[in-house]
């Protein structure tokens, strides 16, 4: 598996040292002697607090796939699997980032649920309740961000409002699409089958057969995942509210780290809307991780903010919390699961 990933992580390695130069070199307001001083004179213990905003980030997915697994696999008079929600956790987290469109996060937490017993029919099911809910988080907090400062939306450049609007757009669609299935599944079957076709007339599909079994496939899943929702509302509620602590946990290190360099309490309803809608805006683009998108947007939503003395070092630092720390700190825990869950397959061989 890690193999088939190493040009997604050369790639991801590219595009991370890309967008660090762009905001180093296209920013007028970058300075390392000035990023030197804020951080000498910066508030400890909002930085710590950052920090832990990022930890939070993998923790909470961590419990909720938890709770997903203890929900979803127990059998009457058998003991229950035990998981590691922090290592799936984790995959799809690095998975996700160095690969576009979050394309390899949930085969990633799968890998690692299988090397735990579950099976993958009801890891499946367990990813795509997880992808819903996260789903649906997002679209909160894109609604708390306009709603807190409608005016950090309407400060942003054209681009950026566009890249917010598509993402936002994308995530509004994706949940019609699920409420559709539930009310309308042979509606939205045809409509697939339809595009599936268009998309063959246009050279841009080949097997049409394989594209409509994994529509069929997608859309039974998606109904089961339903009948589970209301068959489990209590643990659903649960992972669901998990999922919008770990969306408010990476919205909140930007908060902290404008804290920690000096910020005022009056701005936290502004640095707060444009947390949210960079959530939302990266999502409108298959890149890895949203590496130059994330940063763009950040930067054009900072800087409205008439008290932060460079934009681009508030940035570079927060992204370099939220993001780059986190997909290190990933990286270690993948490697201490895969080696704990090595130690563990062989003492049940023997």
């Amino acid at each position: 598996m890690l193999k088939k990933k190493i040009p997604w992580m050369i790639l991801f390695l590219l595009m991370m040292v890309f967008s660090i130069w762009a905001v180093v070199s296209r920013s007028e307001s970058f300075s390392p002697s000035l990023l030197r001083e804020t951080l000498r004179n910066a508030d400890v213990k909002w930085l710590v607090a950052a920090v832990l905003g990022m930890v939070c980030n993998i923790f909470f997915e961590g419990l909720a796939l938890d709770i997903l697994v203890k929900t979803l696999t127990k059998k009457e008079g058998e003991k229950p699997i035990r998981s590691h929600g922090i290592l799936y956790s984790a995959a799809d987290i690095y998975f996700s980032a160095i690969t576009p469109s979050a394309s390899a996060g949930q085969p990633a937490s799968a890998y690692f649920m299988s090397r735990d017993g579950i099976p993958v029919a009801e890891s499946a099911v367990i990813l795509v309740l997880n992808m819903l809910f996260y789903i649906g988080a997002l679209a909160i907090v894109g609604v708390l961000g306009f709603a807190i400062a409608p005016s950090i939306y309407y400060g942003l450049d054209t681009l950026a409002q566009t890249l917010v609007m598509i993402g936002f757009i994308i995530l509004l669609g994706l949940c019609l699409v699920f409420v559709l299935i539930l009310k309308k599944e042979q509606w939205i079957k045809k409509v697939a089958v339809k595009l599936v076709h268009f998309g063959k007339k246009l050279h841009l599909i080949r097997d049409v057969d394989g594209r409509i079994r994994k529509i069929e496939t997608a859309i039974e899943q998606y109904k089961n995942c339903a009948d589970l929702i209301f068959k489990n509302k209590l643990a659903m509620v649960a992972a669901f509210l998990l999922n919008l602590l770990q969306r408010f946990s990476l919205v909140s290190t930007t908060v902290l780290v404008y804290l920690a360099f000096g910020g005022s309490m009056a701005n936290l309803p502004e640095v707060t809307a444009v947390s949210c809608l960079v959530l939302v805006g990266v999502y409108s683009l298959p890149v890895p991780g949203g590496m130059g998108v994330a940063d763009f947007l950040l930067l054009s939503g900072l800087c409205q903010i008439e008290d932060i003395a460079s934009t681009a070092n508030l940035a570079l630092f927060s992204r370099g919390i939220s993001f780059y720390s986190c997909i290190a700190l990933t990286i270690v825990i993948l490697i201490v699961g895969y080696l704990y869950q090595n130690r563990k397959i062989k003492a049940q061989k023997n």
